[in-house]
């Protein structure tokens, strides 16, 4: 019913629009499929149907012809249109096409161009050491989703991404230094706590106890002890929910003091990590000035 819709519809429009004979979406399907590339740059023009779901459809049909629709995608990265633009890209990276890198990466860095996360999401899906670059330059774009996507590509990178990672962080600053150390945190690899423990000295001080937290690591012990007096009560919450996980009997004195902290949450995730260390049951002064139990979230 679908391929008949898409073969009317096209119809129309070419009918509409010029006198040249009208194109069998059909057959130009099967023509792709046969491996006619000029049947495949058809295809991929369709890409910008605005009728709902017809470029979906024609998406599908490019992703299950495979790797031989990279040629002529590869003449689209550019596009003008901006939604066939998005199509190419998205599928090049499902495709995983290595020669695609270079021109996506031109794109993610084209600060004029709408939803250029997806050009981060298909670097993720290629994947390699080659996509780096292009990533690790992103996480201090100005757009938020580009930032985020990004660090989710650099996450699914995993451990080709760690020592990259490092080395950004020596010079980074702000948001960008934000996204590595959340990727870091994510990726949990311990080449990462040197690192990390420098920046929790630093203005990501609360992103870094986060991600030290999930490496479990137990010489991070007195930098997070540290971290419960900082004057920010969201690092002092990070630093005690941190500290769970990996504490031991000095990391339960210290919590004890931050039980009575002035801010609840900083109270909870105390106790919280005081009952992980200690496995007995502990008390706190929840924001209405009840003693409650924490309810546990660690496993």
């Amino acid at each position: 019913m679908l391929r008949y819709f898409l073969t009317i519809f096209c119809a129309l429009i070419l009918f509409a629009c010029t006198t040249e004979p009208v194109i069998d979406l059909e057959q130009l399907e099967a023509n792709a499929r046969g491996g006619d590339q000029q049947a495949t740059i058809q295809l991929i023009d369709l890409l910008s149907a605005q009728e709902p779901g017809v470029s979906d459809r024609i998406y599908a049909i490019i992703i299950e012809i495979g790797e031989r629709t990279a040629p002529a995608l590869l003449k689209q990265v550019n596009s003008a249109d901006k939604q066939k633009r998005e199509y190419v890209i998205a599928a090049l990276g499902t495709l995983k096409v290595v020669d695609a890198v270079p021109a996506i990466s031109v794109v993610l860095a084209q600060h004029a161009l709408e939803r250029r996360y997806v050009a981060a999401w298909a670097l993720g899906e290629i994947g390699g050491p080659v996509v780096l670059p292009a990533l690790l330059g992103a996480l201090s774009d100005e757009n938020s989703e580009v930032r985020r996507y990004a660090t989710r590509a650099l996450i699914k990178l995993n451990k080709i991404a760690v020592m990259p990672l490092i080395g950004y962080l020596a010079d980074a600053r702000g948001e960008g230094a934000a996204a590595a150390i959340r990727a870091l945190g994510d990726i949990v690899d311990k080449r990462a706590l040197d690192v990390l423990l420098v920046q929790a000295q630093g203005e990501q001080r609360a992103e870094a106890f986060l991600a030290i937290g999930k490496l479990r690591d137990a010489r991070a012990e007195s930098t997070l002890i540290a971290g419960l007096e900082d004057p920010d009560s969201l690092v002092r919450m990070n630093a005690a929910m941190a500290l769970g996980p990996l504490g031991g009997p000095a990391a339960a004195t210290a919590l004890q003091k931050t039980l009575e902290d002035d801010v609840h949450v900083v109270r909870e995730w105390s106790a919280r990590s005081m009952e992980k260390i200690t496995g007995k049951p502990i008390l706190y002064r929840n924001s209405h000035d009840e003693y409650v139990r924490p309810y546990q979230v660690y496993h």
